[in-house]
């Protein structure tokens, strides 16, 4: 490469016909102490006068890569809040305060990869292809944007995430579009059922297997029931006696009694009497999306499985300071997903219970037990060092 890309802008008049100068002794702080660390001082054959670059005289440059990952780990490993790392950096002889930690973190946050990056890189050879994907919206200024996610539903993995205006069929498709670049081999997709990932399914997985999300659905009948009928005529007995099996008939065992159940509320005329007939032909409408799970073992009836994953997210991210932007919400929460797919699962129950132990990328056939994960989820140690 040529030497003249190496130079670097004069920041005083903008030129860039420098060379180097002479080197600056400044102090580096690191787990065992204070060590003098060079930094390279550059001259403008334009003014006529020496600098230093701006990232090299202040900031975080003057902490080792082992304080700042020890800063990543105190915050995302061990939950503690900003001052708390600083306290703990204090008793390691490290004088910090809340604000330079925050800024620690969100500088090896940008440099963070983003999950669909790090599944290119890992290549995970066991994701099952049933992906549950859901969203959540997240307060950025004075706006609320939409974070979209999709979890493996055999080994817990999250091969991507994205942080999006909200959950349209332009994000959803987006989504989907990467994933499928990225060589996740789909079988079955449950969601909740989102306009904007209903047609991303459509267009780039035709013909698989989606389920509706049996929850979402009762929820929403709940909802349109007491709204329209509750409030309005006071059925409130009758709305109560016609959701009872309705949930039978959602939450069934098996196709057949789920049915046998469908049967009875088309022949009970007191439903059709009260105005419930709407309902369900809305259920007979999304039946076969209903009872997709039946005739496909992978898939779950519903989205619980991403939902949990999403609250995971929410209590560390709610417990963050508010986001003023795009950029300072995305980053820790790639890291959090970095996080959370190297972190061994503890509290899986019933039959998951025999996950606990691992990590999903560990079950995703990832020898990850022996991976640094805050060193693996930097692009590189040159642009971290850059960052800062």
């Amino acid at each position: 490469m040529p030497r003249g890309k190496l130079r670097k802008v004069c920041p005083q008049c903008g030129g860039t016909r420098t060379k180097r100068h002479s080197i600056l002794v400044l102090k580096k702080v690191t787990l065992e102490g204070v060590e003098p660390r060079g930094v390279q001082r550059w001259y403008c054959n334009d003014c006529k006068k020496a600098f230093t670059p701006a990232h090299a005289d202040s900031g975080t440059s003057k902490y080792a890569l082992e304080v700042r990952e020890r800063a990543v780990m105190l915050y995302f490993d061990q939950g503690a809040s900003y001052r708390a790392v600083a306290r703990e950096l204090g008793r390691l002889g490290i004088r910090v305060d809340g604000k330079r930690c925050w800024r620690m973190v969100q500088q090896m946050s940008a440099n963070c990869k983003a999950p669909w990056e790090a599944s290119v890189e890992l290549k995970p050879p066991q994701w099952s292809g049933w992906i549950a994907v859901d969203g959540d919206s997240l307060p950025i200024g004075r706006i609320r944007e939409s974070v979209l996610l999709g979890v493996d539903l055999r080994v817990l993995d999250i091969p991507h995430a994205i942080l999006a205006e909200g959950e349209d069929v332009e994000n959803g498709l987006h989504y989907f579009l990467v994933l499928k670049q990225i060589g996740y081999p789909f079988r079955g997709v449950v969601s909740d059922g989102d306009p904007g990932i209903e047609a991303a399914v459509k267009l780039v997985c035709p013909g698989i297997p989606h389920q509706l999300c049996v929850k979402h659905f009762a929820d929403g009948i709940h909802r349109y029931l007491r709204y329209e009928f509750d409030y309005r005529f006071g059925n409130q007995k009758e709305i109560e006696r016609f959701e009872e099996p309705v949930k039978k008939c959602l939450y069934a065992k098996d196709i057949a009694l789920a049915q046998t159940h469908l049967k009875r509320i088309r022949a009970d005329l007191v439903y059709h009497r009260l105005g419930f007939s709407g309902v369900i032909g809305m259920l007979e409408q999304q039946w076969n999306r209903l009872t997709a799970h039946f005739h496909y073992p992978g898939l779950m009836r519903t989205s619980h499985t991403a939902e949990v994953i999403i609250r995971k997210l929410d209590r560390r991210i709610n417990a963050m300071d508010g986001f003023a932007s795009h950029d300072t919400a995305w980053n820790p929460l790639k890291m959090l997903v970095m996080h959370t797919r190297f972190r061994v699962l503890t509290d899986c129950r019933g039959p998951r219970r025999l996950l606990n132990g691992l990590s999903p990328l560990q079950l995703a056939g990832i020898d990850a037990q022996n991976m640094n994960w805050i060193r693996f989820s930097q692009k590189s140690q040159q642009s971290s060092e850059r960052n800062s």
